[in-house]
């Protein structure tokens, strides 16, 4: 890992408003598009003295100023969303946990981060941890996330005792990956909520972690091969702890019927087309108060339906555009290899970091 520039950590701040509405200025954003947004779902971290491994409060969204619960938002937005879209996302929820979460510390590669999270949302995790420092540089992406972002809860945390401290707190046991002093993957109860630790690609899992964690696991290897990629290894760590839990409780999903209801509204929020578009949500929020649907509505929906297919091809540059500012990336460093298969890999850093720079130029 190689720092570039000296960036102190941005410290949370916030007035008595934003504490009496959960929300904290200036550190809860995703990404619509490439705009820079409030979050419209409020943490459980946000919220002080809360602790709980589900991560959002409960009939707490908020559009552009507009409260409603998860009951109004379903209302407006179920009708925007096609039926074949809406029974994909009950069965994602009904097999969706939180009590697994890898946890990447000091991955210099955004290309692994998004690797990790593509295999950690297919197997129904909900979150994916990640520390590191700010002003870093990260090498360019050479992976694909598919559009996994969107649908993860990313932690991120400055420090490694920050996040051990955290997450034990929220009730989850941590392991390390190790070489040797620790346990095989089959040796661990993995219904017991698990947050796993997957040191850089260098230098592994750090001496703090492994001082601070809970036990070290590792996976049984035959061949002359020491060592996996950090991708590789989360998505077999995460795959057998999936296949316990379901051997072990008869499913991997086990959220409570109001979890059920909130994640579902969540990421019910993010099917609706042209989602991204600001101030979109909260006119579908208010017509449906109003109950009446205006032949203006129908024609901007069909604009939409054309518009989407743009938006879902410029997921993989938006997952990348999100990840760089979300843990400061103070560069992406040119991979040396040009050519892939016999053609030339068009170069997307530039391009990449220029539009970071734009999104925090706008914030």
């Amino acid at each position: 890992m190689k720092r570039t520039k000296t960036v102190d950590a941005p410290r949370r701040t916030a007035d008595p408003s934003d504490l009496a509405t959960g929300f904290v200025s200036g550190t809860r954003n995703e990404f619509h598009g490439r705009k820079r947004v409030k979050k419209y779902v409020r943490h459980v971290k946000d919220a002080p003295g809360a602790l709980s491994r589900f991560p959002y409060l409960h009939d707490s969204f908020c559009f552009d100023g507009k409260e409603c619960t998860a009951e109004g938002l379903t209302r407006a937005f179920e009708p925007q969303v096609s039926e074949e879209r809406i029974a994909r996302l009950d069965a994602v929820v009904q097999q969706r946990s939180f009590d697994l979460m890898p946890i990447l510390e000091g991955v210099y590669d955004i290309g692994n981060v998004l690797a990790v999270c593509r295999s950690t949302e297919a197997l129904g995790i909900g979150s994916l941890g990640v520390i590191s420092d700010a002003g870093l540089a990260f090498k360019q992406s050479g992976r694909t996330s598919g559009g996994a972002v969107k649908w993860t809860n990313l932690e991120q945390w400055r420090s490694t005792e920050e996040a051990i401290r955290e997450v034990k707190a929220r009730g989850y046991r941590v392991l390390t990956t190790v070489f040797e002093g620790g346990h095989p993957l089959e040796h661990y109860d993995w219904t017991v909520p698990t947050a796993v630790i997957l040191g850089n690609e260098r230098d592994g899992v750090s001496d703090e972690a492994k001082r601070l964690a809970d036990g070290g696991v590792y996976i049984s290897m035959n061949g002359f091969t020491e060592s996996l990629n950090v991708s590789v290894a989360s998505s077999m760590i995460m795959h057998h702890a999936v296949q316990d839990r379901t051997r072990r409780l008869g499913s991997h999903g086990n959220l409570s019927e109001r979890e059920k209801e909130t994640l579902r509204a969540v990421y019910l929020a993010r099917l609706v087309p042209r989602y991204q578009k600001h101030g979109y949500l909260r006119q579908l929020l208010e017509r449906a108060e109003r109950e009446s649907e205006t032949a203006a509505l129908e024609e901007e929906e069909e604009e939409d339906e054309d518009e989407d297919d743009d938006d879902e091809r410029c997921e993989e540059t938006d997952d990348e555009v999100f990840l760089l500012n979300a843990l400061e990336v103070a560069k992406i460093v040119k991979r040396p290899r040009k050519k892939k298969f016999g053609r030339p890999v068009k170069d997307d850093h530039a391009r990449i970091m220029t539009e970071v720079e734009t999104v925090r130029a706008e914030a």
